[in-house]
């Protein structure tokens, strides 16, 4: 089974083994968590995506460079005695070993690092799940809604309604510490619906965001011309939060170096994925099915939109009435 949580995790499995280990994953806490301890373990091969690759032959060059050196010096050196300083041949093999032990030790370390942060975001992300389950408990089954006009007509205000209503506590919970706004504000404070509806026309702009922090969050969707927040239906595949996506395609965030992003999806779990979709899924969480950044098309098309997009109406409605449109 554990060659197929591999399979899993990296989308390498057939449609039908996909389905058969999912059914067990979720009949089996236990599997559950070793799906996620594996995958925490592959965290740190991402990391390696934004490196450059060395040039060809760059160890062969290097060792043969080492030897020759070590050759040349030492012919011209006199009898070793017992005492005595080091010789050039022993600098330059020194020199080697630290090389080759730095190129181990620091990817390493910047490896740990990233893997660190990456497991700081999902705990984010996690929180904000209970505090998700916790609201649609008290509304019927419905997430926060954005709203489609007024000043609190952004995505990050799902935020703001948790925070109000006391579901959710302390403004760093929304910030990833692989993003750019962790370097900028040490504490974090989420405003409330009444600092938004007092809020300049300067001061908006800027309060839409950041009041999400450095995470996305589920734009809603469109049903017979009306428009929807989505409703909690604990599904494995139905994004409701990420890291926040960038302002152009293909999207993917780049709060962990552009390497992925962690997704909380509806029925609780985090995710840490490379592509923009689920596995075994084609749904594009970061656009709709006609790959606009706006409200789904359908109840099961979602779209994470950044902390200050806004649910535009008109727009999916003419993409719906489009030739095609699925």
């Amino acid at each position: 089974m554990r060659d197929q949580l591999i399979g899993y995790l990296l989308d390498a499995l057939e449609p039908a083994e996909h389905e058969q280990v999912q059914a067990q994953l979720n009949q089996d806490a236990g599997l559950k968590r070793e799906l996620e301890v594996l995958s925490r373990s592959l965290l740190p091969l991402a990391a390696d995506r934004a490196h450059c690759e060395p040039p060809a032959g760059l160890a062969e060059r290097t060792c043969a460079f080492v030897a020759l050196r070590a050759g040349r010096v030492s012919v011209a050196q006199p009898p070793v005695p017992v005492a005595r300083q080091w010789s050039m041949a022993d600098m330059v093999v020194a020199a080697g070993v630290f090389l080759a032990a730095s190129l181990l030790f620091f990817p390493a370390m910047s490896q740990s690092r990233f893997a660190a942060r990456v497991t700081q975001c999902q705990n984010n992300l996690r929180h904000f799940g209970m505090a998700l389950n916790s609201y649609s408990d008290y509304h019927r089954g419905f997430f926060p809604n954005v709203p489609l006009e007024g000043r609190c007509s952004a995505a990050g205000v799902v935020a703001v309604r948790l925070r109000d209503l006391g579901f959710l506590e302390g403004g760093n919970v929304v910030i990833c510490p692989a993003s750019s706004l962790a370097d900028e504000m040490a504490v974090f404070e989420i405003p409330s619906a009444a600092e938004l509806e007092s809020a300049s026309d300067e001061a908006l702009p800027v309060l839409h965001r950041r009041m999400g922090g450095s995470y996305g969050f589920n734009l809603g969707y469109v049903q017979d011309g009306r428009y929807f927040s989505p409703r909690n239906l604990h599904r494995a595949r139905f994004a409701v939060m990420a890291d926040a996506p960038s302002a152009k395609p293909p999207y993917h965030s780049g709060n962990h170096g552009g390497c992925g992003q962690n997704v909380l999806f509806e029925d609780g779990h985090v995710q840490y994925l490379t592509t923009c979709r689920a596995h075994g899924c084609r749904d594009d969480f970061y656009t709709n099915d006609n790959g606009v950044v706006g409200p789904g098309l359908h109840m099961y098309d979602a779209v994470i939109g950044s902390s200050d997009t806004k649910p535009c109406l008109e727009t999916v409605l003419i993409e719906i009435s489009k030739p095609g449109a699925k």
